[in-house]
């Protein structure tokens, strides 16, 4: 039986949810030979999922939400198992629980961009909708507090929270092993998705997804997620 027997229902549930989760990443292009390329500046902030043809392109945060009707009940978590676990280290959780109580990105003071970046992630896939807010770069957000309450109560609606974590199981759990290029006070990380087992099936080699999380360090050097909503987004 194919895995991704109910992709259908998974791409109506979990396209607003992607968007707010992953408001900071991108994929990486692809040069004129069909080759990966690792740009300068990543121009793409929204990755797809590992699989590129569970879940389309998420929608733009910043246009208005489509009133549609929620099902009666969440839809389930329908992800197969990974194989990888996205999770945090000692130090990351002990800044996490820090950024949840007191809403400020003080608790990154010290952290790595990879730290940051994976406890930006750890706030989505818990639902901590304002910490998940407050660890963006204010100057580059685009969305007030009251956007993003609303866009995470719709995600609510349409889809079962665990179904965060099993995304981020495919997306994320390569994320320590990142490459890190840091210009001035910008930080790029590149890293790859859990890969694809229909992929793997036509090239053994395939390494999975290439991503990007892009944070910007503030002004008392702390780094914080950079939001870029718009696919291609260059400045």
């Amino acid at each position: 039986m194919k895995i991704f027997k109910a992709k259908k229902i998974i791409k109506i549930a979990l396209v607003l949810a992607i968007a707010s989760m992953v408001a900071a990443c991108g994929t990486a292009p692809e040069n004129g030979n069909g080759e990966t390329a690792a740009p300068p500046e990543p121009a793409v902030t929204t990755p797809p999922p590992p699989h590129q043809g569970m879940i389309p392109p998420a929608v733009d945060p910043l246009q208005p939400i489509q009133q549609t009707t929620p099902p009666d009940e969440p839809i389930p978590d329908l992800f197969p198992p990974s194989g990888y676990y996205f999770t945090l280290t000692a130090e990351e959780r002990a800044a996490y629980e820090r950024l949840v109580a007191e809403l400020s990105t003080d608790a990154f003071y010290g952290l790595s961009p990879i730290s940051v970046a994976k406890i930006y992630i750890q706030a989505g896939i818990d639902g901590e909708w304002e910490a998940e807010f407050i660890a963006h770069n204010q100057e580059s957000m685009r969305m007030t507090r009251e956007d993003w309450q609303e866009l995470h109560e719709v995600d609510q609606e349409w889809s079962v929270i665990e179904s965060r974590q099993s995304l981020a199981n495919w997306v994320f759990p390569f994320l320590d092993d990142a490459e890190v290029i840091i210009d001035g006070d910008r930080a790029t990380l590149h890293f790859y998705s859990v890969p694809d087992p229909e992929e793997l099936e036509f090239d053994p080699d395939f390494p999975g997804e290439p991503h990007v999380f892009n944070l910007i360090r503030n002004d008392r050097g702390i780094w914080e997620a950079r939001f870029r909503p718009h696919a291609f987004d260059v400045e």
